[in-house]
């Protein structure tokens, strides 16, 4: 084989840093990954994990390190809400709960995605059904609207954004033979054990901490109804003003120089 045959096929030096760094371990034939669906610091609260996805390797291995679009992914269907603010959020948040159905809402990060809307709310329709898909989104959203707002956006989607940015608009994706070659390599090779456990309460718990910062950050007024002592909750001391009401001053210190005048004074 010619150099440039074996650099197409030659999965290792993408992997090779994975591999070194304990992430990945190489286990007979195999190229072996334990991916969690949760880390500890996520902007997103599941309320029930989505199905028949494998997430951790289409997105995080197939399409993040060999920039392909897996097949998987063309298949995946999702219905997305825009909450406006922190008390819509939270108010998603109860909703999805109550459905049961896999979703999970938060805060996007993605710095490229903020246009999209900073707070969103996602439910995984059936993945590779179109049509029960459709079914959801309309669930979804007569449901959303009935308790946020008639004017709350809603959408059904394919697929991860970022996939889009990549390819192009999700309907003109095309699965080329490069990326079956490719998945069909990766398929043989690479495994990856997906921690499917529920999201832990103590990640939950500092993922809603932080939404809540987050948003008095980005200047959203209803993360005041979420502070008890505020702003000192936030790491912030109102500033003492002495041009118009002149407050009471608990103690009165001498300026330097008058100090140093007095002790030379008495000696």
């Amino acid at each position: 084989m010619k150099l440039e045959d074996l650099q197409r096929v030659d999965i290792v030096n993408t992997l090779m840093e994975d591999i070194q760094r304990g992430v990945a371990k190489i286990e007979g034939k195999k190229v072996v990954y334990n991916i969690s669906q949760f880390n500890a610091d996520t902007p997103w609260i599941f309320a029930a994990l989505p199905k028949n996805r494998q997430c951790g390797k289409w997105h995080k291995i197939y399409f993040d390190k060999f920039h392909i679009l897996p097949r998987g992914c063309m298949h995946c269907w999702k219905v997305v809400a825009r909450p406006k603010n922190l008390e819509e959020l939270m108010e998603v948040r109860k909703l999805q709960r109550e459905m049961g159905l896999p979703s999970k809402c938060g805060v996007d990060l993605r710095s490229s995605e903020t246009y999209k809307g900073i707070h969103l709310a996602f439910w995984y329709g059936p993945h590779g059904d179109l049509e029960a898909s459709r079914e959801l989104f309309k669930e979804v959203k007569r449901k959303v609207r009935g308790r946020l707002s008639l004017d709350t956006p809603v959408i059904l989607k394919r697929g991860c954004t970022e996939m889009e940015n990549a390819f192009g608009p999700s309907h003109l994706w095309e699965y080329t033979p490069e990326m079956r070659l490719m998945e069909s390599l990766l398929d043989t090779t690479v495994e990856v054990k997906e921690l499917m456990e529920m999201q832990p309460p103590f990640i939950e718990t500092h993922t809603l901490a932080f939404w809540i910062v987050y948003a008095h950050r980005m200047g959203d007024r209803t993360a005041r109804g979420y502070i008890q002592n505020f702003p000192y909750s936030m790491g912030s001391i109102p500033t003492s003003t002495y041009h118009d009401v002149l407050p009471e001053i608990k103690e009165e210190v001498v300026p330097y120089e008058i100090e140093v005048q007095r002790v030379q004074e008495n000696k």
